[in-house]
């Protein structure tokens, strides 16, 4: 007996862009906090300050031209480093320091309070109600960054090296350079921690010195994503941020593990220049793109399960209470978005209609039976819109709405002659778009295996777990419909052409005898075993008992069912997996002989070898609820605590990665990772989506909809896996 996972609160991260006004405003170089908590960023046209989710600047802000550093002091003056010298800013009034003919580029404060600014043209320090004066000495001088090591010595920062210079003696500084003293000694920043220690930025990584001795190192070799720790930045857990060129990395000192936060889903660019936590623990980046915030909220499943919910309803569903993508006008906007046709409509809104039929399960909640109502009555729809006796829509529209994701056309000779060659089972059609007998909806041919798959998940949910007696019959009824007409047509969906669809065969003749359907004999003899149990569950008909046991005696079905196992990476897709998934279900809850439940036993056991390092809510839930095996399952938890809130699908390109390892396994896509990372840190993936691609998203052109991790809540809920 196996307790469910509680579901206790967790961080969640989550994203807050701030960018300013033009391009030169948000090439930002770095951001600081003053001393009333307000946030500055200094930028390549002047300096400026958060009001509440506005940008304000100084009225001479532009005077300052492109600014470098900036610098706040325990007293509240703000210290601005720019191209045209140095500037201190006291409220509204932005004066010189007297230090106004040279480029400052790197600022500092000692424990005394003395100030330290440097350039291309010097170093230059200032005591307490002092003036400016040169610092003596010999370095490169590509000076990055200046911090004090105590009263007379100052670590000088350069692209070649990091020096260390007596500031009262003038004597030739001491050169650090060689491997046993840094990664690199292409030097970007220095920070003092709240400890003491000297944090060193590099472009090999972060050295950490105590005193004038190096004490530990933190590069790729121990898990930094990106080499160039360009400013470094220690949040009140001890955490350190680290702006590279891939993002920001977040290390956690106890865990010793890096986590990654790059791409458009967290910052408007991956060139992360500077990084400042506020008081509040969130962490403000400045990068090539502006300005952005990365938050932190306790967050329950429950609650994200509430959220997720929430975008279905507002941007997923369109008319007739079909449930899909939200295509967004401008990348990345929320505001406008439509959703367009896809090829498995019914897929997506059997899932959804399954999500909440096992949310009313768990809660009784009456909204959730309602939802699940509206969704089998589009369902409904779908087959009653073909005006055939069985067959079923890939997706409808109301008349006078133009279909986007596939139009009709023409083919040539030549063309058909090409699209056999790659696919010998393609069945071309011309016209794919069918009006329907009342005029009002157009609707879309050649369904599939997986929709047949996604519509019996979504029927045996609602029938078992939402529908009232009335609807139960209305259920029976569909899934008579859609199951006889396989089972009367020799096993195969039949399109309106008496034909079968492309991919809609579970016939004997095609899964045993025809060598183009190898890949599915082995999962299609699953499925349609388990199409025929729920068949039978509903209708009682004694027909498909009789079809179960035609296919197993006579043709083997059962032999087929054991053998399903992905053994070859060429042929192993999450596709497939995702829709046994659903099927692995019906399966086991109405199997139609008990008899084979060994065989199935066997099917599920061995499919989910090949999916288990994944770690895979949906999988993982099914295969511990149904195969008499457990599978650890806190991987799998961490999954959805760590699926992003943002279901905009931004383009995550994880090949500069240093951190990770690429694989070129034969039979597979090239650029494979080696292993799946952190859901924040990939692309948004569904169940059915490869994980293991190294470049994933659309640009932020869609948002995609969350049922998928819902269904996988759901499930762990209903299982009694996870706790509520």
């Amino acid at each position: 007996m196996h307790l469910p996972i509680a579901d206790t609160p967790y961080w969640q991260d989550w994203h807050e862009a701030a960018p300013l006004a033009s391009p030169e405003q948000n090439d930002v170089r770095a951001v600081a906090f003053d001393r009333s908590g307000r946030l500055w960023c200094a930028t390549g046209a002047g300096v400026f300050w958060r009001d509440g989710s506005q940008w304000r600047s100084p009225s001479v802000s532009e005077a300052l031209g492109s600014c470098h550093c900036l610098l706040v002091e325990p007293g509240g003056n703000l210290w601005v480093g720019s191209w045209r010298g140095l500037f201190k800013i006291e409220g509204d009034q932005v004066t010189p320091s007297g230090l106004s003919s040279s480029l400052i580029c790197a600022l500092a404060r000692g424990k005394d309070g003395t100030l330290y600014a440097a350039g291309p043209q010097g170093v230059w320090l200032k005591r307490q109600s002092g003036k400016w004066l040169a610092v003596s000495g010999r370095w490169h001088q590509a000076i990055r960054a200046i911090a004090p090591l105590d009263a007379e010595n100052l670590w000088i920062g350069t692209a070649s090296g990091l020096y260390l210079q007596n500031t009262h003696s003038g004597k030739p500084a001491q050169r650090l350079g060689t491997p046993d003293q840094l990664l690199s000694s292409n030097i970007y920043c220095l920070t003092h921690l709240p400890d003491g220690t000297l944090a060193i930025g590099s472009t090999g990584g972060v050295d950490f010195y105590q005193g004038a001795k190096r004490v530990k190192s933190i590069g790729v070799a121990q898990g930094l994503p990106n080499r160039h720790a360009r400013a470094i930045a220690q949040d009140s857990k001890g955490r350190l941020w680290i702006a590279t060129k891939l993002g920001v990395a977040r290390y956690d000192t106890k865990t010793q593990k890096f986590s990654l936060r790059h791409s458009r889903r967290w910052l408007a660019s991956d060139d992360a220049r500077d990084v400042a936590i506020a008081p509040d623990g969130t962490a403000w980046v400045g990068t090539a793109g502006g300005v952005d915030a990365i938050r932190r909220k306790k967050l329950t499943l429950a609650q994200k399960a509430d959220y997720f919910l929430d975008i279905v309803r507002k941007r997923h569903i369109r008319p007739p209470g079909l449930v899909g993508p939200a295509v967004l006008k401008k990348p990345g906007d929320l505001s406008e978005s439509f959703i367009e046709d896809d090829d498995n409509d019914g897929e997506h809104t059997g899932m959804y209609m399954a999500v909440e039929s096992l949310r009313y399960a768990v809660t009784k909640n009456p909204e959730a039976r309602a939802n699940a109502r509206a969704a089998f009555n589009a369902m409904v729809l779908l087959q009653e819109v073909t005006g055939t006796p069985h067959f079923i829509a890939r997706s409808v529209f109301p008349v006078g709405t133009a279909p986007l994701h596939e139009r009709d056309r023409t083919f040539t000779p030549q063309e058909l002659a090409e699209m056999r060659r790659d696919n010998p089972r393609e069945k071309p059609i011309e016209k794919r778009w069918v009006m329907s007998a009342d005029g009002k909806w157009l609707w879309k041919r050649d369904a599939s295996s997986d929709e047949i798959d996604g519509h019996l998940y979504g029927y045996a949910m609602y029938y078992d777990l939402a529908a009232d007696e009335s609807e139960k019959k209305r259920v029976a009824n569909l899934v008579d419909k859609i199951v006889g007409g396989i089972v009367d047509h020799g096993f195969v969906l039949a399109d309106i052409d008496g034909k079968s669809t492309q991919w809609g065969n579970w016939s004997p003749e095609s899964l045993n005898g025809d060598p183009n359907w190898n890949e599915e004999r082995f999962g299609n003899s699953t499925e349609i075993l388990a199409h025929l149990g729920v068949a039978y569950h509903v209708t009682q008909k004694q027909k498909y008992r009789d079809a179960a046991q035609l296919l197993i005696t006579k043709h083997g079905y059962a032999n087929n069912m054991r053998q399903l196992a992905y053994k070859t990476p060429s042929e192993r897709t999450h596709i497939n997996d995702e829709l046994l998934t659903m099927v692995f279900q019906n399966l086991f809850n109405h199997l139609i002989f008990p008899s084979l439940r060994a065989d199935a036993l066997t099917a599920i056991r061995q499919w989910h070898v090949t999916c288990r390092r994944d770690h895979i809510p949906f999988y993982d839930f099914v295969f511990n609820q149904f195969s008499g095996q457990h599978v650890p399952l806190e991987p799998a938890v961490e999954t959805l605590r760590d699926w992003p809130l943002d279901m905009v699908e931004w383009t995550v390109d994880n090949r500069s990665r240093e951190d990770i390892q690429i694989e070129r396994t034969p039979g597979t896509d090239d650029d494979r990772l080696t292993k799946i990372l952190p859901r924040s840190e990939m692309g948004l993936v569904m169940w059915d989506q490869e994980p293991y691609k190294t470049v994933i998203g659309r640009n932020g052109e869609r948002e995609d909809k969350p049922t998928d991790w819902l269904l996988a809540y759901w499930m762990g809920r209903y299982g009694g896996q996870l706790g509520g």
